[in-house]
């Protein structure tokens, strides 16, 4: 029984590891990435998230853009300005889902407390008669042909796959810089007002499911 905990608890760490990283607070659950944020000042925040190489770039800008109108919301900011760092402002527009995971796409991992030796239909088959000498009867039981071990795959050299849409290397983390605004005079493409990016991203972005319910996402409300 402990061994099968300790292996799907290992298996639960690889698959947060190897899949995109949804939007999720850091360290929730006991998975490291996700997003935080720390107060520099009563005007600057860092917002910083920290996902794994398979999340695409535009989940990251959105997450990081949504995830600072939420602390310019909680501090009672009606804009705030980018100061340091850059996230692409065009995840604001379009009906694209950011955090949204298929299911098809994870892997599965199957935990067997029947070892592998004692599953004797994997590597046999039962014949009718014996009819050579990899053939023998046992009593009470069929004939059994037993097969010879697979010869060993040769070594291939890696290949690396990079896919479009994704980061071409795993990047740890990004971060950005921001400055909480009074009100929403001297916009620029660097300052943000809050409840537009709340109201354009909270719809589209896709929370990561509580560890005790199945992945399924549901739609970030704004706070």
């Amino acid at each position: 029984m402990f061994k099968t905990v300790v292996a799907l608890v290992a298996a639960a760490l690889l698959a947060a590891c190897v899949s995109p990283t949804p939007y999720r607070a850091a360290d929730a659950d006991g998975i490291r990435f996700g997003y935080s944020s720390t107060k520099l000042s009563d005007q600057l925040y860092r917002v910083r998230f920290l996902y794994t190489g398979r999340t695409p770039v535009r989940w990251v800008d959105a997450f990081l853009l949504y995830r600072a109108a939420e602390v310019a919301k909680e501090a009672n900011a009606p804009a705030f300005k980018i100061v340091e760092g850059n996230v692409d402002s065009a995840v604001l527009e379009g009906e694209d889902v950011y955090g949204r995971r298929e299911l098809d796409l994870d892997g599965a991992v199957a935990v067997s407390a029947v070892p592998r030796q004692q599953r004797p239909q994997d590597d046999v088959v039962v014949g009718q008669e014996p009819t050579s000498s990899n053939m023998h009867r046992t009593t009470g039981a069929m004939p059994v042909f037993r097969m010879p071990p697979p010869a060993l795959p040769k070594y291939q050299p890696p290949v690396y796959i990079y896919t479009p849409g994704y980061a071409p290397v795993p990047l740890p983390d990004r971060t950005i810089l921001i400055e909480l605004r009074p009100d929403i005079n001297s916009m620029d493409d660097k300052t943000f007002v809050t409840a537009d990016v709340l109201d354009k991203l909270g719809p589209r972005i896709e929370r990561a499911a509580p560890k005790d319910q199945p992945l399924k996402g549901t739609p970030a409300a704004a706070s």
